[in-house]
């Protein structure tokens, strides 16, 4: 998968040109690497492509029949900057080091940042190499956490600067630990400062529609409607939430070449942005999978009684259902949200835990509530709805007695728990 972007397309304001690279070169990124680190290497340029970056490398672009000094040659000349992943096979191996030593020559001094050694074992960088600042994959455990860190440092790779976007706490704060030399790279900056502007839900190009009434869609004409208003508006948020929504439906989304494209030019405007925060993946562990086992767990509270848990995704409305409890609605994870779901996220105002009654297609009337969950940063991202068929507890009702019993049973474990006024 190589995706080049013509002329035409803008490389992102978020991050600008660096001077003396003779203008705008065809690749981004040739990444050098030795055979034994190849999954790295193909980990490396996914992540690159996937933020809108170009990269040339030697699995993905080697072709049968080409010759291996003609390649180099070609990466040489058309590529901006050369990452080297590092390892002891990297050093121990001739032929791995022309590649490098082209990018070095090009930029001896280091000033126009070139080369960009990544470590991807713990080994200290030989000769040349070792004068330069490298940056560590190899001690990142968690996918997204490197993934975030890795787009973070070629941007300040690129831009040459990692000037915080919030002033730094004062040292004689109370709780304020001393910087560390050599970390720059792990710089974390707030994200609440960072997501700025409206939200994509509330914005006129949403393009989650809502079908004749009764079925969720996506509507790539208004995705990529909202792609263009959100660079023209320069809105973080919304870009962030469009980011996720695109990633959560990449199915979808990838029938249309164009809108592919409008997408990974959002990405690319908003890099900087984008890089400083877990990805989509990892915001939905990190955000939705608590309130998942939150969900269950309530839910547990209540077995085989008539009151249903329903949790909503509210950024991924197609598939807004993460967990379902008691369920006698029809959902099921997965499903699209509720058209009341869906106007509470449109319509953040109404988005307000409140009481009151639902009348199924059957006729049934329940007894309902739906709660937001606010997020710091995110704001509204996820809706827990809650439903109880109150016609099976009316006294009359065939089988009240069994749930009675349900509700009054007791687990066999016992603890004393003291409360304090």
């Amino acid at each position: 998968m190589l995706t080049i972007m013509n002329d035409a397309n803008p490389r992102g304001a978020a991050v600008p040109e660096p001077e003396g690279t003779g203008g705008r070169a065809e690749y981004d990124f040739f990444v050098s690497y030795h055979a034994s680190d190849r999954t790295w290497a193909e980990w490396v340029a996914w992540q690159l492509e996937d933020a809108g970056y170009r990269v040339l490398l030697q699995d993905w672009d080697f072709a049968p029949g080409t010759r291996w000094t003609t390649f180099l040659q070609r990466a040489r000349a058309r590529s901006e900057r050369t990452i080297a992943l590092v390892s002891e096979n990297y050093i121990k191996f001739a032929y791995g080091q022309p590649e490098w030593e082209l990018a070095y020559q090009t930029d001896p001094l280091g000033l126009r940042r070139r080369l960009l050694p990544i470590r991807v074992a713990d080994d200290p960088l030989p000769g040349l190499l070792g004068g330069i600042r490298a940056f560590d994959l190899f001690d990142v455990a968690d996918e997204a956490e490197a993934s975030r860190l890795l787009l973070q440092w070629i941007v300040y790779a690129r831009t040459g600067r990692a000037k915080p976007r919030t002033k730094p706490p004062f040292p004689g704060s109370p709780g304020a630990e001393p910087g560390q030399t050599g970390e720059t790279h792990r710089w974390h900056p707030s994200t609440e400062a960072l997501l700025t502007g409206t939200p994509l839900a509330s914005m006129e190009e949403y393009p989650v529609r809502l079908r004749d009434g009764r079925a969720v869609e996506l509507d790539l004409e208004y995705l990529r409607r909202a792609c263009q208003r959100v660079i023209a508006d320069r809105n973080v948020r919304g870009a962030v939430e469009l980011n996720y929504l695109a990633t959560q439906n990449h199915a979808e989304v990838q029938i249309s070449p164009g809108t592919v494209e409008l997408v990974q030019q959002v990405r690319k405007e908003f890099s900087a942005e984008l890089a400083q925060m877990d990805g989509p993946q990892a915001q939905q562990r990190n955000l939705i999978e608590p309130l998942i086992n939150l969900t269950n767990l309530v839910g547990a509270m209540f077995a085989r009684l008539p009151i249903e848990f329903v949790l909503h995704d509210t950024r991924d409305p197609l598939r807004s259902v993460c967990a379902v409890q008691n369920g006698f609605t029809g959902r099921q994870v997965g499903s699209p949200a509720s058209n009341v779901a869906l106007d509470r996220i449109v319509n953040p105002r109404r988005a307000r835990a409140t009481m009151y009654q639902t009348q199924l297609p059957d006729g049934r009337r329940l007894r309902s509530t739906t709660i937001p969950i606010y997020h710091r940063v995110f704001g509204l991202i996820a809706l827990l709805c809650i439903n109880v068929d109150t016609e099976k507890f009316e006294p009359e009702a065939q089988g009240v007695k069994e749930l009675l019993s349900a509700l009054a049973h007791l687990p066999d474990e016992v603890v004393n728990e003291a409360f304090y006024i």
